[in-house]
């Protein structure tokens, strides 16, 4: 036990060091992260200032758009007449018209690109080659398609992000009546922009941004703004340039994300434009690059004269807390211990001081509330096992008394059924004499009379030895048998039946009635007495799954089909009949079943079925 107070001790001393060593090291790397998170918040308000700058700057780019578009609508939709009417004037089917003949058609219409579409929504013709063959039933536009075709509608969509250049791109739809094509039409805004409003795009959204910012900010070094959706991610500022698709998602899902490289901060915010009527590119993407030096010796140094600091008051904490540690907890920890082992040990009548308010206290409590229970219980069970003894006593006493009882009545049974047939037997032999001496002085008109009278007294003597034979079924328990003994002992016991057995029964044992000798003395019997010109027989076994057959068969006339059903009725012929009826039931002691399945005019086969548990080989 002092060895294990030594183990305890040694623990807690050193789960106290380290506790005040990691409390130690976690306020020494919060001052130090203080003094990063001081610089961190410098830029950090940078950051927001330049991001609000930035979509400010960006709203108004989008402001001053949506109010170039209706502008725009107006020039698109009167140049698809204009347009149609050019593509007629080709003089050929417009199914051979190819992009060189809309090539002009579309300078002279101020449009970027032209499309055909056939009945079936499929691009056939364009000025824009990465579009041929493109079918727009693909992308959701059949019905849209449907509602145009031959109806001299002109039906405009909102701008969008072109996916494959990152322009952003307004089309028209037109479809003149009895055509059985669609023109679209395509403009870039950038472009447009510049022809409506002379205008520079990048000029206004961006050129003079940067400079400002850096002015008042030395630590931006670039910005961008990207139009960024699933399909694309393509610089507003710098045409051509794309953004990291990876990082878009990210964004997307974050709103925000911040990539440290070296000294340089990148900061991608997600954002759409307030303006409902200006959703041009559906999502926008800035992305800010930050310059993040900072005097890191400076911080390395006050980082390494605060942790040696913090390490000396380590060392005198643990000394001063140690002594305490041990003199409140240690001590009173063993004591409850000492008395959890002995709870242990099966004395549940130890009680833990549990005097004053402290956490060990109340588990002190806590586990005097739980041994008072379990004595509590114990003595419960004890007065249960008491009752219950007492019960199981009364029971098993009348049991007994039912026993003797029932014992003395079965004793008294089979004297009364032993006298009774006794006598009976005796007066029927005296009967039977009788008979004799009337029929040796009685004329010959009474002689049949004699005769029947004889046959009465003959089945009355059979019926009672019957009685006898039945009475002996199961009045004592199953032994095991060997079949090849059994079966020798019940051919001895038959002598001069004039029959050549043939045994092939191996070292099987079967555990049956102790008058099984008798069940095969009777096949034997009924072969002698039936099997008319019988004159061998075979006893054999097979083995069906887990049980047994023993195979009894002869040579004889057998048994007919009408009368298999019968044979082990009581009674089923005339005098006889209870051989095989006593039979069947000295092997149902032991769950043996019999059946008869020989064919009429080869001979019997009796099939002795033993289940599985029932039979074993003599290993002996």
């Amino acid at each position: 036990m002092k060895q294990t107070d030594k183990t305890i001790r040694r623990k807690l001393s050193v789960l106290l060091f380290v506790l005040i060593l990691i409390s130690t090291a976690s306020v020494g790397i919060g001052i130090g992260v203080y003094s990063y998170k001081q610089n961190l918040d410098l830029i950090d308000s940078i950051i927001t200032s330049v991001q609000q700058e930035t979509q400010d700057r960006t709203e108004a780019f989008f402001l001053i758009l949506a109010g170039a578009e209706p502008s725009i609508d107006s020039d698109m939709s009167s140049g698809l007449p204009a347009i149609s009417r050019d593509i007629g004037s080709l003089n050929k089917p417009v199914s051979l018209v190819t992009a060189e003949d809309l090539k002009p058609i579309a300078d002279r219409n101020n449009v970027d690109d032209i499309y055909l579409i056939n009945g079936s929504g499929v691009i056939f013709s364009t000025t824009y080659p990465e579009d041929q063959g493109f079918d727009l039933k693909t992308v959701g536009l059949e019905s849209f398609l449907k509602n145009i075709m031959n109806s001299g509608n002109i039906s405009m969509d909102r701008a969008a992000v072109n996916a494959l250049n990152g322009e952003i791109t307004k089309y028209a739809y037109y479809s003149q009546p009895g055509s059985d094509y669609i023109i679209e039409t395509s403009v870039q805004l950038r472009k447009a922009l510049d022809r409506t409003r002379s205008q520079n795009f990048t000029s206004f959204l961006m050129d003079d941004f940067l400079p400002r910012i850096q002015k008042e900010n030395p630590f931006v070094l670039e910005i961008d703004l990207f139009s960024s959706n699933t399909l694309s991610q393509y610089s507003l500022i710098h045409e051509g340039k794309k953004m990291d698709p990876e990082i878009y998602r990210q964004v997307y899902d974050q709103g925000e994300v911040r990539i440290l490289s070296g000294n340089n901060l990148t900061v991608y915010t997600h954002f759409r434009p307030k303006e409902k009527e200006a959703d041009y590119t559906g999502n926008l993407t800035s992305m800010v690059v930050y310059d993040t030096s900072m005097p890191g010796r400076v911080l390395f140094e006050t980082a390494w004269h605060t942790f040696v600091i913090l390490f000396l008051v380590t060392i005198i904490a643990f000394l001063i807390s140690g002594r305490l540690f041990d003199r409140l907890i240690v001590c009173r920890l063993q004591t409850i211990v000492n008395d959890l082992h002995r709870i242990g040990g099966g004395d549940y009548s130890v009680k833990i001081d549990d005097s004053g308010t402290d956490e060990f206290s109340r588990i002190a409590s806590e586990i005097n509330r739980m041994c008072k229970l379990l004595l509590s219980r114990e003595e419960e069970l004890k007065n249960l096992n008491r009752d219950q003894e007492e019960i199981v006593r009364i029971r098993t006493a009348e049991l007994q008394q039912m026993k003797d009882a029932f014992e003395q009545a079965n004793i008294k049974l089979k004297m009364l059924t032993t006298i009774t047939r006794d006598d009976i037997i005796s007066q029927t032999a005296r009967l039977s004499e009788l008979l004799v001496l009337a029929g040796e002085k009685a004329g010959p008109d009474f002689g049949d009379i004699i005769n029947e009278s004889q046959s009465v007294v003959d089945t009355i003597r059979n019926q009672i030895e019957f009685t006898q034979v039945y009475d002996a079924i199961g009045s004592r328990p199953p032994v095991w048998h060997s079949i090849k003994e059994t079966v020798e002992q019940a051919i001895c016991n038959i002598p001069g039946t004039g029959l050549m057995f043939n045994l092939d029964l191996g070292d099987i044992l079967v555990l049956a009635d102790p008058l099984l000798e008798k069940v095969l003395y009777t096949l034997i019997e009924n072969t002698v007495r039936h099997g008319k010109w019988g004159t061998s027989v075979q006893f054999s076994f097979e083995i069906t799954g887990s049980n047994l057959i023993l195979v009894y068969e002869d040579d004889g006339v057998g048994i007919a089909d009408e009368k298999k059903s019968g044979i082990f009725i009581e009674g089923f012929e005339k005098n006889s009949g209870f051989g095989l009826f006593i039979a069947r039931e000295i092997l149902a002691i032991t769950h043996i079943a019999v059946r008869e399945t020989g064919v009429y005019g080869k001979g019997v086969r009796f099939e002795i079925r033993v289940k599985e548990g029932f039979w074993k080989r003599n290993t002996q």
